[in-house]
């Protein structure tokens, strides 16, 4: 198995230039290091931000690609995505935190099991302003586990998301394949999930810790009138390419909306509680 790969992120204006820096270098840390960090500028960046690329610590390792305009995260993942020049890509955020052996554990595991196409694992969930694994250790708040198996995921997707994106490493091709990113807005990976699903392609998740994610009031993104009409476009899509049943459809559909309109401190209470795991093990 060729163990080289691509790391692909997108930073834009809004981002912090610290948090940015410390994504970076946890993924330059790596103890399998990445043949490149392909970086799309999703529009015109700060100052601030801009300094950061031009750090010579990351000099070696990366590539920038630009946009005129912010055009959202699966457009920047799209233009970046063709840039990757390795077959094995790993997704990054510009505000989260790799644990050092990440991709490693990754591609060990697709070297032992080379079927699969699709591979994450657990996120630890922080709050507050870390800026190394150490510390964000330090600072957990829960963890967002996924299902292993294909067999496990080919049930969990037909509701929610079986692939935790910010952690995820995937074939290049086949993500090609299945049309790669497209507008989908908020659902841009499970969108890409469930067409890879259909094309036949393996999933597999670890059990394992592989990245530390800010989740600073996440619950005030995921609720509000405007998330609504993102969310009947996404599940409808669900629905019109038979991944569901009409009963399900509506009932996935209400519980969702429903959600969405909630308080933001119902909501959280939701996310925490039911969606959570708050007892988790560090692995």
């Amino acid at each position: 198995m060729d163990k080289r790969y691509s790391v692909l992120m997108s930073v834009y204006k809004k981002e912090r230039p610290e948090y940015l820096h410390a994504a970076l270098k946890s993924m330059k840390g790596q103890s399998w290091r990445p043949s490149e960090i392909v970086l799309v500028c999703d529009g015109p960046l700060t100052t601030e931000l801009e300094a950061v690329l031009k750090d010579t610590e990351f000099r070696s390792l990366l590539k920038t690609v630009r946009l005129e305009q912010n055009a959202g995260l699966g457009a920047a993942l799209a233009k970046g995505l063709p840039e990757c020049t390795c077959e094995w890509v790993a997704r990054m955020d510009s505000d989260d935190i790799a644990a050092s052996d990440r991709c490693e554990k990754q591609l060990c595991y697709l070297e032992t099991y080379p079927e699969t196409d699709v591979l994450s694992g657990t996120i630890a969930e922080f709050q507050g302003e870390a800026q190394t694994e150490r510390e964000a250790k330090q600072s957990i708040v829960s963890r967002k586990c996924v299902p292993r198996t294909q067999t496990e995921v080919a049930s969990y997707i037909k509701m929610r998301n079986p692939v935790n994106h910010p952690c995820v490493m995937f074939r290049k091709s086949k993500v090609l394949a299945a049309g790669g990113y497209q507008p989908c807005p908020l659902f841009e990976d499970y969108d890409l999930w469930v067409r890879m699903y259909q094309n036949g392609c393996r999933f597999a998740n670890l059990p394992d810790t592989l990245l530390y994610m800010r989740v600073n009031d996440m619950h005030r993104r995921r609720g509000g009138i405007s998330y609504i009409k993102p969310l009947i476009y996404f599940w409808t899509g669900m629905y019109r390419r038979q991944m569901l049943s009409f009963s399900q459809y509506i009932f996935v559909l209400l519980s969702r909306v429903l959600v969405s309109l909630l308080p933001n401190g119902i909501r959280k209470m939701i996310y925490d509680k039911k969606l959570r795991n708050h007892n988790g093990n560090e692995r």
